[in-house]
This record gives C-alpha cells, structure tokens and sequence, in this order.
C-alpha cells in the first residue's frame, strides 16, 4: 500500500523481504530477497536508496544504527525502533515522561514468583518479539502457563474501549492527528479484527486520547506516521499501550475515509514534505480479512462479487500466495455517512467473503 502511494508520486521503491514470492516483488522497481535480521542484506537496500523507512519492527535495528553513522539517511531514527523493540524500554520511556498508563514491571523466567508479587490478574507481554497477539498472555493465577522468555507484567485493566490515535510528525518536529478510532479484537487469538472510524467517544475523552498519543510520538522523537494503541478504562481514564512507529494497521480505513492516506501522510514525512489534511471525508470501518480455519496451501480467494455488490466497499487482497488459519490475507473498508452503515456493509461484505488455502487440514 505504500507502494502504491509511492507510485502515485513517480517515486521508485526499493524492497527487502525475506519470501522470494512477497507481494511487494511484483510491485517494488527493485526486490532484495533477505533476512529483515541479515546486516548485509539491510545494507544492500540501505546502499541503493536515497531515504530509507519501514514498516514492521522486527529488523536489526543495530545494523540500520550503523548504516546512518555511516552517512545513509534512515527514517524514522533507528534509535525509535530500538526503544519500541523492547516493550519494557517503551514502557520506561513513557513513564518518564509522565504518560498515563497501566502499572508494570520487568520479569525474567527465572522470577518464578514475579507474578504473584505483582498481583493477579496481569497481563504477561515478551519483551521482544510479539505481534498480532502472540507473545501475550492473561495470567490469573499461579497455575497459568506463563511466557518462557524475559517479559513486561502489566496490570490487567478493566477496558470499555481500545483505541488508536494516527499521529504524523514531520521532521521539523510538527505533527498532526487524526481522530481516534475503536478496535475491536477477537478474544481468542488477539488479532484485531475490527476498525471503527471515528470512535464514538465523548469529548473529552477524545481530546485527551489526541493528547497523550501526541505526547507519547513526542517523547519517542520519531518523523513518520506513528499508530498509537490505547485504552479506554470503565472508570473514565485514557492509558497508553504502545505506540508502533508505522504505518498501522488501525489506519487503513484513511484509503478510503480521509483527505490524506497514512501511506501518502509517511512517504510525505519520510521525504520531508508538509504532512497532508487529516479530515475525514465519511465514516469508515475496516475489516481484517484472515486465512479460514480448517484450509492450508495455495491461496483462494472467494465471494467477491458479493462483497463488492454492497454500497461503499472497498477490497484489498495482499496477494499472498500461501494462506494458512488466521493469516492477514486482506481487509475492506466499507464509508458510508454514519458508522452505523458503514458496520452494516462492512459486516455483510466480510460475510461474503472467504479467504482460504486450497487444501483442507484436520
């Protein structure tokens, strides 16, 4: 997707993926095939292009830290991805500088009784490594399985809403936000399923969502489009969760809902252009279209023509050659003048639509 904006500008775009068959390959004026932790292949893309971002977090940020002392410009600062890398660190940072959010502490598996002085219920996060749910757990006793590696505990929450906030800060340190948006979360495996745009939420809590993800890019000192997950508490109060210094999956729907995409508002920052207008053109929910459990192997895509038969929908198939339960394999966004609409046809489409491998799996 932001290839495609890219595109859009007659920009060429360089690629590093580690799959031979990534759906970037078709796209990119150049493909490096590579390991995101492979130092020389890092350098390799880092070599044959003016500006470099990116757009997941497991990369060896120590390579990209030698790459800018060596003169290559690399956008965000490296150091940003080193500090959201480690979710203690971030946790850390953000205490620091005063923002609200969940009581925690370090614990190692060694700490076999960290859980219960902390307190149960927590919440059980690996410090590095996790994504799309994994590596977090809920433990609410002694007897849970815990997570095996060095971790961050934090106080389990009583949420009414998860949140996020799309912050784009330039490089002359100004920033502008988009409203804040609800994600909704299957309970079971912790993928975010749904993205609700606006959120309904009172001022108040609005504003101050807008504050303190504004606060928390600050303290990062990043440049780019920062998605910034927060929580809603039944008693009134705004915590931050952790900020990811990227593109976002919670802004999708801007594609579709808002003047400026968060694609178009990164390369803008990225290249060291005026962030663009952040208004919302209509209510927007995006739906994540996941791998159908029970199926593996080569991709299927099926029911489109329903999908696409309903008013204000629009589809996005990643190409993803091998789809296996669970995967993210797409979304749709579904605008309509109220959220109400929007969720209805977002619903109906998501219902019409299939996403599966072609073999059937016990």
């Amino acid at each position: 997707m932001l290839i495609a904006e890219a595109r859009r500008m007659d920009i060429s775009v360089a690629v590093l993926d580690p799959a031979v068959d990534a759906p970037c390959s078709a796209l990119a004026d150049r493909f490096i095939c590579g390991g995101l932790d492979d130092p020389r292949a890092i350098a390799r893309l880092v070599g044959c292009s003016q500006v470099t971002t990116y757009e997941i977090e497991h990369i060896d940020a120590a390579a990209l830290q030698q790459l800018q002392c060596e003169g290559h410009r690399l956008v965000p600062d490296p150091r940003v991805l080193a500090v959201v890398q480690d979710k203690l660190e971030q946790r850390q940072l953000f205490a620091r500088a005063g923002l609200p959010g969940p009581r925690f502490s370090g614990c190692t598996p060694a700490d076999e009784a960290a859980p219960a002085d902390f307190g149960f219920p927590c919440v059980q996060k690996a410090r590095r490594g996790g994504y799309d749910g994994r590596g977090v757990v809920i433990l609410r006793g002694i007897s849970d399985q815990r997570i095996d590696r060095p971790s961050l505990l934090e106080q389990y929450v009583s949420i009414k809403r998860e949140l996020a906030v799309l912050v784009v800060r330039a490089a002359d340190g100004g920033m502008v936000s988009y409203q804040p948006a609800e994600m909704k979360f299957d309970p079971y495996s912790n993928i975010c399923t749904h993205v609700i745009a606006p959120a309904d939420l009172e001022p108040g809590i609005r504003a101050e969502a807008v504050r303190i993800a504004e606060a928390a890019v600050e303290a990062l000192g990043g440049v780019g489009v920062h998605g910034v997950e927060l929580f809603q508490t039944r008693d009134g109060r705004v915590l931050l969760n952790e900020v990811a210094p990227r593109p976002h999956n919670s802004g999708h729907y801007t594609i579709e809902a808002c003047v400026t995409s968060q694609f178009e508002q990164h390369l803008r920052a990225v290249l060291g252009l005026p962030p663009g207008a952040v208004e919302t053109l209509a209510a927007g929910v995006m739906v994540n279209l996941l791998g159908a459990p029970g199926f593996s192997g080569r991709t299927v895509v099926e029911g489109v023509r329903g999908a696409l038969a309903l008013p204000g929908v629009a589809l996005h198939i990643y190409g993803k050659r091998h789809c296996v339960a669970g995967r993210k394999m797409g979304h749709l966004t579904a605008v309509a003048a109220g959220a109400d609409a929007a969720m209805q046809h977002a619903q109906s489409a998501a219902a019409s639509l299939v996403i599966r491998g072609e073999n059937r799996v016990a």
